[in-house]
C-alpha cells in the first residue's frame, strides 16, 4: 500500500490529508499524486490590529468590547489579529455601522500600512436595540460570523499583492535545497537522491546549494521494519521545511515489500518513487506559496466574496 500525506501547518493548525491506493510493487510508487484538498492561505500582515472603533455606533465600553471579539475570532481564524491602536508598519480593521429602520449593518474596511485600503467587507444587519445597547451575545455572535469573511478578504489582499510582485513565488520559480537522505537499506539513501535530483527540476523547482540561497529546505527519511517471516514495510518521508526551518509539508510512501529485497539495490524502485515523490513536493510548495487558492470566478482579489 502506498500513501501520499501532505500536512499544512500554520501556527498551531494541522490540516492532514491523504491518498490510498493498493497493488503489486513497483506500481503503487506510480502515478500523480491527485489534487489537496484543503488549502492554507496565509494572510499578508505580520499583525493586524483592531482599534476601538469610534463610528461604529457603540458606547466606549461596547466598542472596546466589540474590538476584542473581533480580534478573537480572527486569531481564531489564524489570522494574527490583536485588538489594540495602530502601530507603524501595522495592518488595520477598521469598523463603522450605518442604521436603516430598526436594523444595524457594520461594514470593515483593511488599510495597509501606508492607509491605503486594500478591501472591504459587510457584516449581517443585526437588531439596533441590542447593537446600541452593546449586547455581548450580539457583539460576540456578529464578529463569529463576520470572521472567516474578513480572513478570506486578507487571502485575497495577500494574493494579488503577491501576484504584483515580480520577486515573489508568484513570479518566480522556488529555489530548494535538498540536502539528503538516510535511514535506507542498501543503496537507497544514494539511489533516491540521485532519482529525486533528476526529477525535481521537470516540476519547475529550482535545486540549490545552500539554505543563504534557498526558498525551502528538503530532505528525506527512509524507515524499514519487519512485518513477518516474509514481509518488510517501508515508510519513505520527504520533509519540506521554510527557508527557516520550520516544517511546511511532507510526503510520505509506505509499503509492504517481500524481506530483503531492497536491502541491496533499488534499481526501477527509486526511480518510480522520485517520479512521483517529486510531483507530491511539488504540490505541497505550492498550496504552501498560495498558489492554488484561487479568487472566486467572478471575484477580483482584494474586494469582498459575493453575499451567500
Amino acid at each position: 500500500m502506498r500513501r501520499l500525506t501532505p500536512l499544512f501547518r500554520y501556527g498551531l493548525l494541522t490540516l492532514p490529508l491523504a491518498l490510498a491506493a493498493c497493488g503489486d510493487f513497483p506500481q503503487p510508487m506510480q502515478g500523480h499524486p491527485g489534487r489537496m484538498g484543503a488549502i492554507l492561505a496565509h494572510p499578508p500582515p505580520q499583525r493586524l490590529v483592531v482599534p476601538v472603533p469610534g463610528a461604529a455606533l457603540l458606547a466606549d465600553s461596547s466598542a472596546k468590547l466589540f474590538a476584542d471579539d473581533l480580534a478573537q475570532a480572527l486569531v481564531d481564524q489564524t489570522v494574527p489579529a490583536f485588538a489594540q491602536k495602530r502601530q507603524r508598519g501595522d495592518w488595520v480593521l477598521g469598523v463603522s455601522a450605518s442604521m436603516a429602520g430598526a436594523q444595524v449593518t457594520p461594514s470593515y474596511i483593511v488599510t495597509d500600512p501606508r492607509g491605503h485600503v486594500q478591501g472591504k467587507e459587510i457584516g449581517q444587519p443585526v437588531p439596533s436595540q441590542a447593537w446600541a445597547d452593546g449586547d455581548p451575545a450580539t457583539l460576540q455572535a456578529e464578529a463569529t460570523a463576520v470572521s472567516p469573511k474578513i480572513a478570506a478578504l486578507l487571502s485575497n489582499i495577500d494574493a494579488a499583492l503577491k501576484q504584483s510582485d515580480p520577486n515573489s513565488l508568484y513570479n518566480r520559480p522556488p529555489r530548494l535545497d535538498f540536502s539528503n537522505v538516510t535511514g535506507a537499506p542498501g543503496d537507497g539513501d544514494t539511489s533516491l537522491a540521485r532519482e529525486m535530483r533528476k526529477d525535481l527540476p521537470g516540476t519547475g523547482l529550482v535545486l540549490v546549494d545552500g539554505k543563504l540561497e534557498s526558498d525551502y529546505l528538503m530532505r528525506a527519511v527512509v524507515k524499514k521494519t519487519t512485518v513477518n517471516a516474509q514481509t518488510d514495510h517501508i515508510e519513505i518521508t520527504w520533509i519540506v521545511d521554510s527557508e527557516n526551518g520550520k516544517e511546511v509539508g511532507r510526503v510520505t510512501q509506505l509499503h509492504d515489500i517481500p524481506k530483503g529485497s531492497l536491502d541491496s539495490f533499488w534499481g526501477d524502485v527509486a526511480v518510480i518513487a522520485a517520479q512521483e515523490a517529486a510531483q507530491g513536493v511539488k504540490e505541497v510548495i505550492d498550496n504552501n506559496i498560495g498558489k492554488k487558492a484561487p479568487v472566486p470566478a467572478g471575484q477580483k482579489a482584494g474586494t469582498k466574496p459575493p453575499a451567500s
